[in-house]
């Protein structure tokens, strides 16, 4: 059987225009000349063709669950769009506790979301149908603490959404605001956590009575969205004992600050005692919590079911990706897979990635090389620099970034020849391909653009497609029938 390299470049996305294209300006002489000799097609990883709204985009946690599961699966967008809109949320255990509790204690609820129109990780609609769903539960006592975007939406357009609220629901109190750089960090780097834990519970930031004022000085001084600072208002309100705090955010963006409210071992810096009904949309891994929604757990996936037939298994990522190549992988799941290793490279913790637009890039690519001389059946690594300096709006450090892992792919073709083995590359959603538009906006989110998928085997032929078909495709080459929930997806050979 054919040993298998299978390289994820998280956020490479394919567009034609050069104009602040990343990806084509980078000069990747190595990756250019893999996809000029080598069978190679273009991947939809975006809007209804991989079960997203319309004009939607990708990102990385579905586009590597999309990679795993090999099939069509539903979001976490789709799941709170029906909740939100069709009234599904109706049907939650949690929601009735929550009113229930509401009523009761006549306590506040504070409602933290990032607002932003991305669909990455929330959506401002679905706070405004739960600010709704809330009146219509006799529910007023209604506080909001807005989380600023910048990486998902556009960079400089908070108060669009702040003054929506203002003129539709002016009883409501803003009470805080803040970045997501502090408010919604997933680096692990608790002392941004702490800036917001500190806003939350004892106002400690900038103060201010005029919402838009304060934002516009903070533009002025270069801070977009993503970095406005911790902001009390005029009218904060603090979290108090038996409030009912609801996370209305998709992923993990609100697991470090749930820690330092509820773990009473929780040690990353000084926390108070405060009893609360937390809540949140889904499940956060990693963190107990009260989901209003649910997901379903998907099985069959590619790893899981190699590990099934006996084929030992390596997977390689930075840490700011482990949960993406593993727990998304896996179809939002936990799970032991057997002669299945996980090498994960600590990330460098840095103020902004495009400081260090290289990332752990080497260090990635030399776990792969040893993974490769221990001799696995079948590996997996993920490459993030397109995606997380993408993200930072940076034109050059994105080249730069993107340089990095063409230097990469140069060492590991070297040791993957002199190893035997075949090579995959492709991406999980596109990002780096625009990080200026043609009235030179600086673009932090993702695009709709395809992405790349490539066989290092000039005895195959190639036809686009999705991201779904990628898990049936590897079990083709590697001449493996699929299993029972991936035989009904075409595979990259097919045509359509």
């Amino acid at each position: 059987m054919k040993k298998l390299l299978t390289i994820i470049l998280d956020g490479f996305g394919m567009r034609e225009d050069i104009y602040g294209n990343a990806v084509k300006n980078a000069g990747m002489t190595n990756f250019i000349n893999i996809w000029n000799k080598y069978p190679h097609c273009l991947l939809k990883a975006s809007s209804s063709t991989v079960n997203l709204p319309k004009d939607q985009c990708g990102f990385s946690e579905y586009g590597h669950k999309l990679i795993g599961c090999g099939r069509k699966i539903r979001s976490r967008l789709s799941i709170a769009d029906d909740a939100f809109y069709k009234g599904t949320i109706n049907n939650s255990k949690k929601i009735k506790e929550m009113i229930e509790h509401l009523k009761m204690t006549n306590k506040n609820i504070h409602l933290i979301t990032i607002a932003s129109d991305g669909g990455v990780v929330s959506h401002i609609e679905h706070l405004i149908s739960m600010i709704r769903y809330l009146e219509s539960n006799d529910i007023h006592n209604i506080v909001l603490d807005i989380i600023t975007d910048g990486v998902d939406s556009n960079s400089y357009s908070s108060y669009k959404y702040i003054r929506y609220i203002e003129e539709q629901y002016p009883y409501i109190k803003i009470s805080t605001i803040c970045g997501r750089y502090y408010a919604a960090d997933v680096t692990g780097d608790y002392n941004r956590t702490k800036n917001y834990y500190e806003l939350l519970i004892n106002g400690k930031g900038v103060s201010t009575p005029s919402i838009q004022r304060i934002i516009d000085l903070c533009y002025e001084r270069k801070l977009n969205d993503n970095y406005l600072p911790p902001i009390r208002t005029n009218n904060f309100i603090p979290i108090d004992d038996n409030d009912v705090l609801f996370f209305m955010t998709f992923g993990n963006e609100a697991k470090q600050l749930i820690e330092a409210l509820t773990d009473d071992q929780f040690n990353k810096f000084l926390t108070e005692k405060v009893r609360l009904k937390i809540y949140t949309l889904f499940n956060i891994n990693g963190v107990k919590s009260n989901n209003i929604l649910s997901e379903a757990k998907e099985d069959d996936t590619l790893c899981e079911y190699l590990g099934e037939l006996g084929l030992s298994q390596a997977r390689v990522a930075e840490s700011l990706k482990e949960e993406s190549i593993i727990y998304y992988m896996d179809g939002s799941r936990n799970i032991d897979i057997p002669d299945c290793d996980n090498y994960i490279v600590t990330s460098h913790k840095v103020d902004t990635f495009d400081k260090k637009p290289e990332m752990n890039s080497l260090a990635v690519a030399k776990a792969v090389i040893n993974c490769m001389e221990k001799d696995y059946d079948f590996i997996i690594a993920n490459f993030a620099n397109p995606d997380i300096i993408g993200h930072t709006g940076n034109y050059q450090a994105t080249i730069n970034g993107l340089q990095a892992i063409d230097v990469c792919l140069e060492n590991i073709i070297e040791a993957a020849e002199d190893n035997f083995y075949k090579i995959i590359i492709v991406g999980s959603h596109a990002k780096a391909d625009t990080i200026i538009d043609r009235d030179n906006n600086i673009i932090t989110q993702n695009t709709l653009s395809s992405v790349p998928f490539i066989i290092m085997d000039k005895n195959v032929k190639l036809y686009n497609g999705d991201l779904t078909m990628v898990a049936p495709t590897i079990l083709k080459y590697l001449e493996i029938t699929p299993p029972k929930k991936m035989k009904k997806t075409k595979t990259l050979f097919d045509e359509e």
